[in-house]
């Protein structure tokens, strides 16, 4: 393509930033608000309130104070953003703010059917909410009866913007008839944001059992607008911008007694290298029905270029009685001019959503560079659904601060460009003349799409903490930070051309489609006989073919008539290790 090299990226052995663990081994009664609208057995206290108009007075007319919906018609007005997590998630909420309210919401209520608890040792239930209380007057309740006329109040929600809270109560004095929920709102009267509620729980608890709920690479005990410490989590990091790595974790302890001497139990394994097995104490005590977010330093720092995969288990020192939940798995890149292209990126390569809107913005993420001199050459990103064929893109690069450091000459936006993006790829924007950083410093490196250039969307996946990435508005500056990473990645070096191989001690292989013939060409070093062919498309699925046969120069031809158009991932066993290239295949 005309503005250089084109990064590829396919969906086979994805890095990933986060494992979360499941919630819960075994729910007696679930319910995650995932269908439509609300689900069987579950009433509203009132079934309706009045809809108000901008000056706040009645119209007559009325409808349901809950629904179900997801954070896009959460915040359809810009008043409720609960956060999309995980992306695309739907729940039950109260809106305040957004049709078919605007509505008197004073004293509205979610109520659960009755549950059954008689023969649960000690029960009690989890769920999600999210409450930020706004603008001022806004409270929220979790309340249980057992004879749909006597409410106890189980606990007041505590308001927290901006983040899903995970709540749980011990439901023990509740086993003698069966108990309904219900979730109470309450505007006072006033013009308020509303309350969100998903993955309520009931659940029978033993005495020790304890959870690693998430893990995370990355400090994400420290905020990322704390610039004198290093916390973000890298899905692919330079060999040269590595620091200790840090672990994060969230555990949670579903037993009814005091979990002690909570250790963590790390294996680090390097693709060039010996694994490496680490044991910490990461919590003295976790009382009953509590979670904790923990970050400890693992000392670990890979010697090369390559993937590193890491398994994590968590024990305490009673013997934990559902251990089913006490695992998680992690993985990232390290990379560097000749390997994985000298990338730095916080995504998982796995989109769940598009960020950008027909108005202008920038999206991007934040980077964290050492104490030393970098060189950026430009970044990479992948395109989404909707992104328009001659739109306008350039890369903007700014200091921590805010303060401009480049901004490159206008890219228009290809068909080669959006089928690279849709097969899995990246496309690569360099900047007009490199930029020399010195460290510390943080980078916030931008995708910007002038409010004129046509519509543009920028794929992101993988959660990351507020702060880590920026959506800023046009013309009016106005700063977002979405928790899901944008596909915005950071290269330290002019990034290698499609096929070059990306790991470490492999024999280099290139790999490249020839319409004429409708063949996939290899070519390897000088003296390097090729052994085992496989190909994969962007699901990981083989792709079958026939026997490989040699062409002229010692090339390697294979038959790829009637394939569909898109990119492929291209392995080769050698006697020195296994070589990989990527090749896309476009008529």
């Amino acid at each position: 393509m005309r503005y250089g090299s084109i990064l590829a990226a396919v969906a086979l052995g994805l890095a990933c930033t986060t494992a979360r663990g499941q919630e819960r081994a075994t729910c007696l009664y679930s319910e995650p608000f995932s269908g439509t609208g609300l689900p069987s057995g579950w009433t509203l206290l009132p079934e309706q309130v009045e809809i108000l108009d901008q000056n706040g007075e009645g119209t007559g007319a009325f409808t349901a104070a809950w629904t179900t919906g997801t954070t896009a018609q959460a915040n359809a007005l810009g008043y409720f953003p609960v956060p999309d997590d995980p992306p695309g998630n739907s729940f039950a909420m109260a809106n305040d703010d957004a049709p078919p309210c605007d509505c008197a919401m004073m004293d509205v209520s979610l109520v659960s059917p009755a549950y059954d608890l008689s023969t649960a040792p000690a029960p009690a239930v989890s769920y999600r909410v999210y409450h930020d209380g706004l603008p001022v007057y806004g409270r929220a309740w979790l309340e249980a009866s057992t004879d749909g006329a006597v409410w106890t109040t189980l606990e007041e929600i505590p308001a927290l913007h901006g983040t899903w809270q995970r709540r749980m109560v011990d439901l023990s004095a509740f086993t003698s008839a069966p108990v309904q929920l219900r979730f109470r709102y309450d505007d006072n009267g006033d013009w308020s944001s509303g309350m969100a509620v998903d993955d309520v729980c009931i659940f029978a608890r033993v005495p020790d059992d304890i959870a690693l709920v998430n893990a995370w690479l990355g400090d994400r005990v420290t905020s990322p607008f704390i610039t004198e410490q290093r916390s973000l989590g890298y899905t692919r990091i330079p060999v040269e911008q590595q620091e200790p790595l840090l672990l994060s974790a969230t555990l949670r302890n579903h037993g009814w007694e005091v979990a002690t001497a909570i250790i963590a139990e790390v294996t680090i394994t390097p693709q060039s290298g010996t694994p490496v097995t680490l044991s910490s104490t990461i919590v003295d005590a976790l009382p009953p029905l509590r979670d904790t977010l923990v970050t400890w330093n693992t000392g670990f720092v890979a010697d090369a270029p390559g993937q590193v995969s890491i398994s994590l288990n968590i024990t305490a020192a009673s013997t934990d009685q559902e251990p089913s939940d006490n695992s998680g798995a992690l993985s990232y890149e390290v990379t560097a001019a000749d390997a994985g292209n000298h990338a730095m990126a916080q995504d998982n390569d796995s989109p769940s959503v598009f960020l950008g809107d027909d108005n202008g913005f920038s999206v991007g993420c934040r980077y964290e560079l050492k104490e030393n001199t970098a060189t950026i050459h430009g970044i990479s990103t992948r395109f989404g659904g909707g992104t328009a064929v001659g739109a306008r893109v350039r890369v903007v690069i700014m200091s921590g601060e805010l303060d401009p450091l480049h901004v490159s000459s206008m890219h228009t936006v290809t068909e080669e460009d959006l089928q690279l993006s849709f097969s899995g790829g990246t496309v690569y924007l360099p900047l007009d003349s490199v930029l020399q950083v010195s460290g510390p410093q943080d980078v916030i490196a931008l995708v910007h799409s002038p409010p004129d250039s046509g519509t543009v969307r920028i794929a992101a996946g993988g959660n990351i903490p507020v702060g880590a990435a920026w959506l800023i508005q046009d013309p009016e500056f106005t700063i977002s930070y979405p928790q899901v990473a944008p596909l915005v990645r950071l290269h330290l070096s002019a990034p290698l051309t499609v096929g070059l191989n990306e790991g470490a001690g492999h024999p280099a292989l290139t790999a490249w489609f020839d319409p004429a013939t409708t063949a996939i060409i290899l070519a390897g070093p000088a003296n390097e006989t090729m052994g085992t062919i496989s190909i994969h498309d962007v699901q990981g699925r083989i792709m079958p073919h026939g026997r490989p046969y040699m062409a002229d120069g010692g090339r390697t031809r294979i038959e790829a008539a009637n394939w569909p158009m898109g990119l492929y991932l291209v392995r080769v066993r050698t006697a020195r290790g296994t070589a990989t290239a990527r090749v896309l295949i476009q008529y």
